[in-house]
């Protein structure tokens, strides 16, 4: 019990208040500069499209312990050719709720069926029954 408090547990991933932030940025005004003293260094950066992603989670524990997040604000932002903003887009936690995600799998390059895989994958099997055997006889 003493390590239990009353206070909220609050974390915050990101940018702090990004949906007021984002009242300062202004199409064809503001530059790459300005970006920077609002919001911070640009955590995700897209060199081929020249844009920007800023993003603020915040999440807190319900008295269960669960993990509830209950802002998810996101925002794009586009620049010319001269570092001067574009256009933006802003999304929710709303707006990411109703986001439709494709069914399709993608298969990964990085992970082949090869002997050695197979090899290594037949030896942790092995291993693990190996382990489960043991604890039942010492049981």
């Amino acid at each position: 019990m003493t390590s239990c408090t009353l206070n909220k547990v609050d974390n915050v991933h990101g940018v702090s208040n990004l949906k007021n932030k984002i009242s300062l940025i202004e199409n064809n005004k503001t530059n790459k500069n300005d970006i920077i003293k609002i919001l911070g260094p640009m955590p995700v950066i897209d060199k081929k499209e020249n844009r920007w992603a800023y993003f603020e989670v915040r999440e807190t524990k319900t008295k269960y312990g669960k993990k509830d997040i209950y802002v998810n604000d996101y925002i794009e932002i586009y620049f010319d050719k001269y570092g001067i903003v574009k256009n933006f887009e802003f999304f929710n936690l709303n707006d990411m709720n109703n986001i439709k995600f494709a069914k399709e799998k993608t298969r990964s390059l990085g992970v082949k069926d090869t002997f050695t895989k197979n090899l290594l994958s037949s030896t942790r099997k092995r291993m693990e029954n190996a382990r489960k055997k043991f604890e039942k006889k010492k049981d």
